[in-house]
């Protein structure tokens, strides 16, 4: 099988992060395109699609454990003043490459929500287009990485419409060797005259050995813009952690304890209870098997 980049930045720097894209294998075929509705279980390498039109409101959520090695392709599409919300889980122990493409057009808002809770091999790509006037997105990421786990996400914004607006939120808990990268890019792009972007990311490192790469870029091409980034990168403070063992509570829920309220903000963006529920299951049992 072929070897293919993936995740390549739209400008490429930070040649000394190694970052500017990433391989893995070619994609197999897959046969035809789904449109998922409610709840869904991903096994599999799979196509999906989630579209909306003419004010309509449309949601999708994916929990993503594949049983081999799977290619996962999401194509969004939101039109004239819809709203697509679309929440993808990944807890998986084989290789995943994932791909979100999305167009948003005139008044249309596309709310995004992943978590990546101990994911072994991961290879995530978010590339949307804000095309229409006071087309939105808000994307939120959590993650929880510990062992060895390894995660690789290139998020882009393009924005082409004017008056366009684009918020990008991750936080995340690394421990044991995880490594990450996070590429997060804001591309404003000649036209988008009036567009707002903006991206955070609150890391929280447990342990010695973890590898963290945040990589914040803005490309601008329009003057009447505004694009803002920061990142927060922490350790755990260890006076905190002895004091909590002193009244009693084990390490292990305490870094579970810890994770939880890193993430909960995320968790808290998803509207249905028996997700959230499952989620937070998924969270206490990885913890636990740390």
């Amino acid at each position: 099988m072929s070897i293919v980049k993936l995740n390549t930045l739209p400008c490429p720097t930070f040649t000394w992060l190694g970052v500017n894209d990433t391989t893995a294998d070619a994609a197999a075929p897959v046969s035809e395109s789904v449109s998922p509705g409610g709840t869904v279980q991903i096994s599999e390498s799979a196509a999906l699609e989630v579209s909306a039109q003419g004010g309509e409101k449309r949601s999708a959520v994916m929990f993503i454990s594949p049983k081999e090695s799977a290619h996962i392709t999401t194509k969004v599409t939101a039109q004239g003043g819809s709203h697509v919300t679309l929440v993808q889980v990944f807890d998986g122990s084989k290789r995943t490459v994932s791909k979100v493409e999305a167009a948003i057009g005139d008044d249309a808002e596309f709310q995004l929500v992943q978590l990546y809770l101990k994911t072994a091999d991961t290879i995530s790509e978010v590339d949307v287009r804000l095309d229409g006037t006071r087309a939105q997105l808000d994307t939120s990421i959590g993650y929880l990485l510990g062992g060895s786990d390894r995660l690789d996400i290139n998020l882009i914004a393009r924005h082409f419409g004017r008056k366009t607006r684009s918020q990008i939120t991750a936080k995340g808990v690394m421990q044991g060797s995880a490594e990450k990268t996070f590429k997060g890019t804001i591309d404003f792009v000649n036209g988008c005259s009036g567009a707002l972007g903006e991206e955070i990311e609150d890391v929280l490192l447990i342990g010695e050995k973890v590898v963290n790469k945040t990589v914040p870029l803005i490309l601008c091409a329009e003057e009447n813009v505004e694009g803002s980034h920061g990142a927060s990168i922490g350790r755990v403070d260890e006076e905190h952690i002895f004091y909590m063992l002193s009244r009693g509570l084990p390490e292990d829920e305490i870094v579970r304890l810890m994770a939880q309220s890193k993430i909960a903000q995320i968790v808290g963006r998803i509207a249905d209870e028996q997700v959230r529920g499952r989620i937070n299951d998924i969270i206490g049992r990885g913890i636990e098997n740390e």
